[in-house]
């Protein structure tokens, strides 16, 4: 497999060791609904792979063996991601298991239907710990078969209200990257913001989960308007929050939509450097952004990318293709249950939930006690020449 990732291993901040060499690869059995996921950068090669056990034989293999089971899309329209996030939780479990760590895929077929048979197969193959499902429904599917049996839950949803009960999300949450980028602008004396969100559900869950952090920091929500998400007449929805008293302006898109609102502001009066401009994670993956004079100083917030390169490195050498912005959640989620495995820890609430966290390849993150995920993300800005970080990504959660 090549040289290890070194410092990517998983580890408690506090101290939750992990380990060399897992002695299974895994094998890609079946799909999850289409819940878009996060930021996606170039789509990985899909990789066929084969479980060391062959089908059914999860139970008959060494006692006290750790079985995981790995819930994904493997096959149907959202394949590539389930893959990538499959690729990635192989890494892990190679370099970081030991060798009672079973890693076991299931495909959940694209459903929730799906979902459910593979998370009931998996836990009556033994089971200690599910990693996924990708979508939401798929996760509400999974998570009753689970709890019941007190089986934890990492899924890769990024929908809020699947989490608690022993089901933990471990993506980007939009939630968490508003906060970031929020707390931003407060701190620089901004307290009045306005958003221009695409009339789609992702633009709708944006706006909910604004009026949701923002006055957790401070922060006073101002107006709130959508356009038609190809980018079509935005001017009615620009002039809507013209003349709001904002100070801060929050943009959620990419493509066609952002450049028709960015081109369209300043024709409504409002210039560049008048107000702050805040993006999402999904810019992190957009590039000439800085063409739109609007977007030059803009904020958003980013994964610690100092974390990350060795493993992005590590997977275009096993894989041949680079990972998807979302690959590194699979290897993360494997890691963690490697190590629990390694330690010889329960797979308990009390330790998933620890207030030290985990350093893992995306930067730093901890489970709050409602299953939400809490990450350390760096603020980058945007210039004529690319995008830059101004504000690194934390270390720790040292004294919060």
């Amino acid at each position: 497999m090549g040289r290890t990732v070194g410092r990517l291993a998983l580890v408690s901040v506090v101290a939750i060791g992990l380990a060399a060499c897992a002695q299974n690869r895994a094998r890609a059995p079946q799909p999850s609904s289409v819940e878009p996921p996060p930021p996606i950068a170039q789509p990985s090669v899909p990789i066929q792979s084969q479980p060391l056990d062959g089908p059914g034989l999860m139970s008959q293999d060494q006692v006290g063996a750790v079985r995981v089971a790995f819930l994904a899309p493997l096959t149907g329209r959202a394949a590539s991601v389930g893959q990538a996030l499959l690729n990635a939780a192989q890494i892990a479990a190679i370099e970081r298991g030991s060798d009672n760590f079973i890693l076991q895929p299931y495909d959940t077929g694209g459903t929730a239907q799906g979902a459910a048979s593979a998370a009931q197969t998996a836990i009556a193959q033994g089971a200690r710990m599910i990693i996924g499902p990708l979508f939401a429904d798929s996760v509400r599917a999974v998570a009753p078969l689970a709890q019941s049996r007190n089986i934890p839950v990492v899924a890769f949803s990024t929908v809020s209200s699947v989490a608690g009960r022993g089901v933990y999300l471990i993506g980007f949450l939009v939630e968490e990257q508003l906060r970031r980028v929020l707390s931003q602008a407060r701190s620089q004396g901004n307290s009045k913001i306005a958003a221009l969100l695409p009339g789609s559900a992702e633009g709708e869950a944006t706006a909910q989960a604004l009026r949701t952090v923002a006055p957790q920091v401070g922060v006073q929500v101002v107006s709130v308007a959508f356009y038609d998400p190809t980018g079509a007449n935005v001017s009615g929805p620009v002039s809507q929050i013209i003349g709001s008293g904002l100070d801060t302006l929050l943009l959620s898109d990419r493509g066609l939509g952002l450049e028709a609102v960015a081109a369209q502001l300043p024709y409504s009066g409002l210039n560049p450097g008048q107000v702050m401009v805040l993006g999402t994670m999904l810019w992190n993956s957009e590039t000439g952004l800085g063409r739109e004079p609007m977007l030059v100083g803009a904020q958003y917030p980013a994964p610690d990318e100092r974390s990350s390169a060795a493993f992005k490195e590590q997977y275009r050498n096993t894989y041949g293709a680079n990972p998807i912005d979302i690959a590194g959640l699979g290897y993360d989620a494997t890691s963690l249950a490697a190590a629990l495995a390694r330690s010889g820890q329960p797979f308990s609430r009390s330790v998933f939930e620890s207030s030290n966290g985990f350093a893992g390849v995306d930067g730093i993150f901890r489970f709050r006690p409602d299953g939400t995920v809490e990450r350390g993300l760096a603020i980058k800005e945007i210039t004529r020449d690319g995008a830059i970080e101004v504000v690194p990504a934390p270390t720790s959660f040292s004294g919060s």
